[in-house]
């Protein structure tokens, strides 16, 4: 079992993270997920090094700094790889609460609230979607959705006839399970939360 904090960390990491020998780092042009990571970081392991800037994209990261750090968020995932990650059983047997902050987090960082055009029948479709190199996760992410009954698609190769892409999708459509996910899972950056709320009116 693990703390709120722990598994957003985990999460956060795992999506627009990076873990190194001596540091992990974590990407985000949304300060108030930022700010949010480095509360979790100093409620989990204290005062520790860190430093912060912005990349040639524009994307601000904080990186932080210690072994004993890196060698503890390994206990749950011995690689972060974007194509070797899953959620970790530590978290899939933790209180609901704990899952709904992982998903969250996760859902924060490679998630999305869009609005598409459906050729075949010209219509604007109104989804949730997320994106990842992991098949696995996402089967998972699906399988916590139907418990909190909230529907979504199947998980499919987003670029099929491509070899070099191999990034998965999954969707969420219909009112209902977006009213279900904006309750039991929802967004904590602020423009996709306010893009939902859109969606859902």
């Amino acid at each position: 079992m693990v703390s709120e904090s722990l598994a957003r960390i985990i999460a956060r990491i795992s999506g627009d993270g990076n873990l190194g020998n001596r540091q992990i780092m974590y990407f985000n042009q949304c300060d108030y997920l930022i700010q949010d990571f480095k509360k979790d970081i100093k409620t989990i392991f204290g005062n520790v090094k860190k430093s912060e800037g912005i990349t040639n994209s524009k994307t601000k990261y904080v990186a932080v700094y210690g072994r004993h750090i890196v060698n503890f968020l390994k206990i749950f995932l011995k690689s972060y790889k974007s194509s070797d990650i899953y959620i970790p059983d530590a978290v899939l047997l933790s209180k609901n609460k704990v899952i709904k902050e992982y998903l969250t987090a996760f859902f924060d960082d490679e998630g999305c609230a869009s609005l598409r055009l459906f050729k075949k029948t010209n219509e604007w479709k109104r989804d949730i979607s997320i994106g990842s190199n992991s098949y696995k996760i996402l089967m998972q992410i699906k399988v916590l959705l139907t418990e909190r009954n909230i529907k979504s698609g199947n998980v499919t190769r987003s670029h099929a006839g491509s070899e070099r892409n191999k990034t998965y999708s999954l969707r969420i459509t219909g009112k209902k399970n977006l009213i279900n996910f904006q309750e039991k899972v929802g967004f904590k950056h602020p423009k996709k939360r306010d893009e939902l709320k859109k969606h859902i009116k």
